[in-house]
C-alpha cells in the first residue's frame, strides 16, 4: 500500500505579507526625509528667516495623519503610469540637491516624491484629497538666495520709512539714512531679521492652515481672509520695529536688543494670528451670517 505524502503547508498568507511592501516603502521614505530634516535642523532652521520650517514639517505629517482615511485602499485605481515618472523625477531632483548641497532642490523634491508615491499606490482620488498637505509643504522650501535678498532689502526699506514717518509725526527726534535709524543718541540698523519675511511666511502658512481647518463654504469669505494675511503680517512687523525703537530710546540699547528683541517677534506673530481669527469670526457673525430659515406659514 502506497503511503500518501503529507502535503507541505504553503507560506502563510495574510496581513503579514500585505504589510511587507508598505514597510519597505516606509523605510525608503524615511531614508529620504530624515537626512533632509537633519540637515535643515543643522542649517536653515537655525536662521530666523526659516525657523518656521520645523513647524511646517510637523504640521505636514499631522495633516497626513488627520486625513489618513484617504489612504484606505480601493478609493481609486492606482495610476503608476503617471506616478512612477513623477516619483523618479523627484528622486533625481533630491539626489542633485543632496549631492550638491542645494536645499532648494533637496526640499522641493519632496513634493514630486510624495505625489508620485500617492499616484502609484493609491491613484488620483487620493492625491486630490491630500492636496492641502502637499501644498502646505511648499512653505518648507527655502527661497533662492537672490530672491531672499531682493525681498528682504525692499521690506527693510519700507519698514524703515514707515517707522520713521510715524515716530516723526508723533514728535520723536528721529532721522533715517536708508535702513539706519537715528533716534536721540541711538543709531539702529534695521537688520534682515526685522524685515518681516519670516512673519509673512509664517502667518501665510498658519492663515492658510486655519482656513483649511475651518472650511468656510463661501469663496468670497476665504478670499477676504487670504487678502488680509499680507497687510496684517506687515503691520505686525512694523509694530515690532516701533516697539524696539521706543524701548531703545526710553530705556537704552540693552532693553531693545536683549530678551525683548526675540520675544516681541513671537508675541506679535501670535497677535497677528489672533487678528486673522477675529476677522474670520467677525465675518461669520456679520457679512456672512447664516439667515434663519423662514418658518412655513
Amino acid at each position: 500500500m502506497a503511503i500518501g505524502a503529507t502535503p507541505v503547508p504553503h507560506a502563510i498568507d495574510g496581513p503579514r505579507n500585505d504589510l511587507l511592501p508598505w514597510a519597505v516603502l516606509g523605510l525608503g521614505l524615511l531614508a529620504v526625509v530624515v537626512p533632509t530634516y537633519v540637515r535643515l535642523h543643522e542649517t536653515l532652521w537655525k536662521q530666523e528667516a526659516y525657523e518656521h520650517g520645523f513647524i511646517v514639517a510637523v504640521l505636514f505629517w499631522w495633516l497626513i495623519w488627520r486625513e489618513r482615511s484617504s489612504l484606505q485602499p480601493g478609493r481609486s485605481a492606482p495610476w503608476p503610469a503617471a506616478g512612477v515618472p513623477l516619483f523618479a523625477a523627484g528622486l533625481f531632483l533630491y539626489f542633485v540637491g543632496r549631492s550638491q548641497n542645494l536645499p532648494l532642490f533637496e526640499v522641493s523634491a519632496h513634493l514630486p516624491i510624495f505625489a508620485g508615491l500617492l499616484l502609484t499606490t493609491h491613484g488620483w482620488a487620493t492625491l486630490r484629497s491630500l492636496w492641502f498637505p502637499l501644498l502646505f509643504l511648499v512653505f518648507m522650501i527655502p527661497l533662492p538666495g537672490f530672491v531672499t535678498l531682493a525681498i528682504t532689502g525692499e521690506l527693510k526699506q519700507q519698514v524703515s520709512w514707515m517707522a520713521e514717518s510715524l515716530l516723526y509725526a508723533a514728535g520723536y527726534p528721529i532721522a533715517r539714512d536708508g535702513v539706519v535709524i537715528t533716534i536721540g543718541q541711538y543709531r539702529m540698523l534695521v537688520a534682515d531679521a526685522c524685515a518681516g519675511l519670516n512673519s509673512i511666511y509664517s502667518l501665510t502658512a498658519m492663515g492658510l492652515l486655519y482656513m483649511y481647518l475651518m472650511q468656510r463654504p463661501r469663496w468670497s469669505h476665504n478670499l477676504i481672509l487670504l487678502a488680509s494675511i499680507l497687510p496684517v503680517a506687515i503691520a505686525a512687523n512694523l509694530l515690532r520695529v516701533l516697539v524696539l525703537i521706543l524701548l531703545t530710546f526710553h530705556f537704552g540699547d540693552e532693553a531693545g536688543q536683549g530678551f525683548m528683541h526675540g520675544a516681541s517677534g513671537i508675541f506679535l506673530f501670535v497677535v497677528a494670528l489672533l487678528l486673522l481669527i477675529a476677522l474670520d469670526l467677525l465675518l461669520v457673525r456679520t457679512v456672512f451670517r447664516r439667515r434663519p430659515a423662514r418658518e412655513a406659514s
